[in-house]
């Protein structure tokens, strides 16, 4: 399979571009110009691709079978890039007649009205955000649905793992590190759910492989749910620091931050996931592929996260 990863630098891309190359594909990582890239495996070809440009993602894509958008932008630059970047990605796949695979999110749900989501939950979203990535992914649906191109969407809860670390989990392994309190988004005790961005990968590969999968959106679920403040525990444990001292980041917080910073601002409105959060159901992918989805325990996947950030926080 001849696969290329818009948005190979990030943290998902990265793992994908990774695991398509282990797994013996043809890989072609595209990345942003006139920015370093990371050091990508032996045999990984790298192009540089302005994603804001039609005819530089088309060149970018070019005689390959599969396009993974995974691209992404701060907050703060959603409402201009994101459906931007969408239809370029999805002109350059039906150019090159190749499968377009788009990591989606819980976004699209708004708030759950079950303790699981499954697939048919209602597509409520109440936030910015969240109707852009209903946008983009109902463009994509139709696109199928028109033979316009083939369609995989994988659906992740938040994703972790060596590579990055998002803005909201990065005082955590920050505070680990340093032995000191850290930082959680409106309420530790809740539960959440987290994925490891290699596992994350290695189901999107396994969704490719399934053409009963394609034209719909698949839950890939993590290892569990978890109560964050546990989560943070295994962060502080394997940097060998004692019990963490958490310190809520509230609502209130929120908006007064977010009177000097454009990307607090705009993270607010996706903070109601961390007091009401979604847990995906993952019932489909095991019924469609035959197999239970992949699950790396976080007692494997944080050490291993934290192991990576320990060298590389000064560009994480």
């Amino acid at each position: 399979m001849k696969l290329a990863v818009l948005g190979a630098r990030g943290l998902l891309g990265g793992a994908v571009a990774r695991r398509a190359r282990l797994a013996g594909h043809q890989v072609r990582a595209v990345v942003r110009p006139g920015r370093d890239s990371p050091a990508f495996p032996m045999g990984i070809e790298v192009v540089a691709g302005d994603l804001s440009s039609q005819a530089s993602v088309l060149e970018a894509v070019r005689g390959m079978e599969v396009v993974v958008h995974a691209a992404t932008v701060p907050y703060p630059e959603w409402p201009r890039f994101v459906p931007l970047f969408a239809d370029n990605a999805l002109a350059a796949a039906e150019a090159a007649g190749a499968t377009l695979v788009f990591p989606g999110n819980v976004y699209v749900y708004g708030r759950p009205r079950s303790r699981f989501v499954a697939e048919d939950h209602p597509q409520e979203p109440h936030t910015v955000k969240g109707r852009i990535r209903l946008g983009v992914e109902r463009k994509f649906l139709q696109a199928h649905q028109d033979g316009r191109v083939d369609l995989v969407l994988p659906r992740y809860p938040d994703v972790y793992g060596p590579g990055a670390i998002h803005a909201d989990f990065r005082p955590v392994f920050e505070g680990a590190l340093a032995n000191k309190p850290c930082r959680w988004p409106l309420n530790a005790d809740a539960l959440h759910e987290f994925i490891l961005n290699d596992d994350a990968a290695e189901a999107m590969l396994k969704l490719i492989g399934t053409p009963a999968a394609h034209g719909r959106a698949v839950h890939v679920p993590g290892p569990r749910a978890i109560v964050s403040r546990d989560f943070i525990r295994l962060v502080y444990a394997a940097a060998g620091s004692g019990e963490p001292i958490v310190r809520v980041f509230g609502r209130g917080m929120y908006r007064l931050v977010g009177l000097f910073f454009s990307l607090e601002r705009a993270a607010y409105e996706m903070a109601y996931l961390f007091d009401d959060p979604i847990l995906l159901d993952g019932t489909l992918y095991r019924s469609l592929t035959g197999s239970p989805h992949p699950s790396t325990p976080y007692e494997v996947g944080v050490p291993r996260t934290l192991d990576w950030f320990r060298t590389h926080r000064a560009i994480a």
